[in-house]
């Protein structure tokens, strides 16, 4: 029997080591992969924890040395009583309350324009904003009104109506009360049983109505708005 030559021995040789490696080599792969992905999981994992660190840190620089500053806004409407060059006295349904003017923090404005505490006067209405921060309330913003904002007497009639001129009428309540006078202006809303705009002329003398009313500063009462109860086919 011949002995191998050097050139089979070598072939025999190459092809025991890549029986050896080709399967080394898929193992090795497959663990590639799945260390891969366990190193993304790490990732992502320590970067949500990084993210949950970094908004603790900043509610605690927001809050201050980890004790929470509790803050809510305040608005409401006032009317001016008194003015001062460092306060403002304003009066509503709860009672008066002083307005401190914080040079800086303070903002005055009337139209949107930024005014002076002089430019403000007895009587004219005010809305205030301000910021409650730890029980103390700032004053954020005074804006001026032109509009009077004072309650006005107001009156709900359900009756039909007993006589019919161009800018008044007379109704007879329900009720059975006295007939009550009322006028028309340029504001007041005419509307049909539905809710839809309809004018004077639609109405007539007997027609069920809802009324609403608002005495003006001489006392008379002017309808704001007045609503047909029934049809006005039913005429």
């Amino acid at each position: 029997m011949k002995k191998p030559t050097n050139s089979l021995r070598l072939l025999t040789l190459f092809a025991a080591t890549l029986m050896v490696l080709i399967p080394a080599r898929f193992v090795s792969a497959e663990e590639a992969s799945e260390a891969a992905q366990t190193e993304n999981e790490a990732t992502n994992e320590s970067s949500t924890i990084d993210t949950i660190k970094k908004v603790i840190q900043e509610k605690k620089v927001e809050l201050g040395s980890g004790t929470a500053r509790l803050r809510s806004n305040r608005a409401y409407l006032a009317k001016v009583v008194r003015v001062s060059e460092e306060t403002l006295t304003v009066s509503n349904y709860a009672g008066n309350k002083i307005i401190p003017l914080e040079k800086d923090v303070t903002q005055l404005e009337k139209l949107g324009k930024t005014i002076a505490v002089d430019q403000i006067a007895v009587d004219d209405w005010v809305g205030v904003q301000g910021e409650i921060v730890d029980d103390n309330l700032k004053i954020k913003k005074v804006m001026v009104y032109d509009k009077d904002f004072t309650p006005k007497d107001k009156m709900i009639v359900v009756g039909s109506i007993s006589s019919l001129g161009k800018n008044d009428l007379k109704v007879q309540p329900r009720s059975g009360d006295e007939a009550v006078s009322l006028s028309f202006d340029k504001n007041t809303k005419f509307q049909d049983m539905t809710g839809n705009e309809a004018t004077v002329s639609d109405f007539y003398e007997d027609l069920q109505c809802l009324l609403v009313a608002f005495a003006d500063k001489n006392g008379n009462y002017v309808v704001s708005t007045i609503r047909a109860l029934t049809s006005f086919d039913d005429n």
